[in-house]
């Protein structure tokens, strides 16, 4: 009775696995609210949710330029649902959330397909050599569907490793989860940045 709207982040932060089209259409399925599925990282993914809003009516697919367009610093994003579901949040949307600026600026990114094009081919592969050397360090990493990969060592110390790579300039996120332990969540970098770490 209480569950008024659920938010998924697909491929999820910070494991980077990702659900299938299929499994997010059974969960939208069976709740009686709302679904967002927050795809930040879809570029980067095999697959992705938008043609569930099609035939889902309580599904809701956003994205954002943060992330493969590379402006982060822009904080513009965009969300893919029902018109009547739209209609809705535009009652209680801010009046001026977006300036003309970074409206131009996110036209301009978007219009540029083949860089983005190039970016993300490049992610990938930086990606997959990211997870290679960390695989041949001892690491286990789950394989990822987004800008960055989640890993754990079997003999643990995640949080020394992480303050030791700190102390030498080379930043990387420690996380902890109940439940689920901790490890650290390394974001793709340039090769240069990826041959410090490793």
């Amino acid at each position: 009775d209480r569950l008024r709207l659920v938010f998924l982040p697909n491929p999820n932060s910070p494991s980077g696995t990702l659900l299938s089209p299929e499994q997010v259409a059974r969960l939208a399925e069976q709740l009686p609210c709302p679904l967002v599925v927050d795809e930040a990282y879809a570029d980067f993914a095999t697959t992705c949710c938008i043609d569930l809003v099609r035939d889902h009516a309580n599904v809701i697919v956003t994205r954002t330029l943060s992330k493969s367009y590379g402006l982060a610093g822009l904080r513009f994003g965009y969300l893919v649902a029902r018109p009547d579901l739209v209609a809705q949040m535009i009652k209680v949307k801010d009046s001026y959330n977006c300036d003309a600026l970074s409206i131009a600026g996110a036209t301009a990114a978007v219009a540029d397909e083949s860089w983005l094009r190039g970016n993300v081919e490049q992610v990938l592969a930086l990606r997959a050599s990211l997870a290679e050397g960390l695989e041949q360090l001892g690491f286990d990493v789950v394989p990822s569907q987004a800008n960055f990969v989640w890993c754990t060592h079997p003999r643990g110390g995640h949080e020394s490793l992480y303050l030791g790579l700190k102390s030498q300039g080379i930043l990387v996120r420690y996380m902890v989860y109940d439940g689920w332990g901790d490890g650290l969540r390394i974001s793709v970098g340039t090769q240069d940045q990826q041959a410090a770490l490793l």
